[in-house]
């Protein structure tokens, strides 16, 4: 490993207790395995500290005097910025602790003293854990959230670009590399004779003689190297009929799928002889 390589504290804990000794152990125990750790003697300071650079985790001693734990918790879970940081609170064994009152005004957990390592390590650990797990899951909702509306505001758009094409007076066409028919609009099922739902089962192949199934990938290859462009060719209608068409293309791909959209312009029908 590099030596130069720089080491992000795994957490960053904010230990709120008015004993000097207190602050001094738990900052070592912590140290030690890697979290970052800031001292503050008293509520309000800590209330100042944890607004100003909100940590991963607070330790909250519950007897102090001015503004006690309790109290603190209750401001910490008041405040938007600061009511998701988990408090764990601290407390002594011949110390009255209400754990009702500590879980109501928001606490997560709690440790006593005199300080077990093993104790301390566990529970700091365990509800560090709780937090990612709760962030991630919230980022994950915030980005599901977010894929939902554009995927809302893509299917809008679809239905209002579907709406104009099917009220464009020329006939249109999508076809796809297998030369499928995957849209169709108003005009060309009117023209042709065939329903919108014929039509979707139908290829090229079907409509147009000048584009039968052994030739259809050269030629395709032919008019994707064009890009755009327009050719003449003939459309038989469902009633057997031949249509003298002009046919303008423009070669798109969208989500890994080729496509060409042509729109189709016909001159007076001709019956077959």
């Amino acid at each position: 490993m590099d030596d130069n390589q720089v080491h992000l504290p795994k957490a960053n804990i904010l230990v709120v207790d008015d004993t000097p000794d207190n602050l001094r152990l738990l900052s070592a125990m912590l140290t030690q395995v890697g979290y970052e750790i800031r001292r503050v003697i008293n509520g309000s300071t800590a209330l100042k500290t944890a607004q100003a650079a909100p940590p991963d985790l607070i330790l909250l001693d519950i007897m102090m005097p001015e503004m006690n734990g309790y109290e603190v918790c209750q401001h910490l879970k008041a405040s938007e910025k600061t009511r998701d940081i988990p408090v764990i609170f601290i407390s002594a064994l011949d110390e009255v602790f209400d754990k009702v009152k500590a879980f109501a005004v928001g606490g997560v957990d709690y440790i006593t003293k005199p300080f077990s390592e093993e104790e301390v390590f566990a529970r700091v650990e365990n509800n560090l854990t709780i937090r990612r797990l709760q962030k991630q899951l919230t980022e994950q909702n915030v980005l599901l959230q977010q894929e939902i509306s554009d995927r809302q505001k893509a299917e809008s758009a679809l239905r209002l670009s579907q709406f104009y094409l099917d009220r464009f007076k020329d006939p249109i066409f999508f076809v796809n590399l297998n030369a499928q028919l995957v849209y169709v609009n108003e005009a060309a099922c009117h023209i042709l004779g065939y329903s919108r739902e014929q039509l979707l089962t139908m290829t090229v192949h079907d409509i147009d003689p000048n584009f039968p199934a052994e030739t259809w990938h050269s030629q395709w290859q032919e008019l994707r190297e064009k890009d755009s462009s327009s050719f003449e060719s003939i459309h038989r209608t469902q009633e057997g009929r031949n249509l003298h068409v002009k046919i303008t293309f423009s070669y798109l791909e969208f989500k890994d799928q080729q496509y060409l959209c042509t729109s189709a312009y016909y001159s007076n029908p001709i019956r077959l002889g």
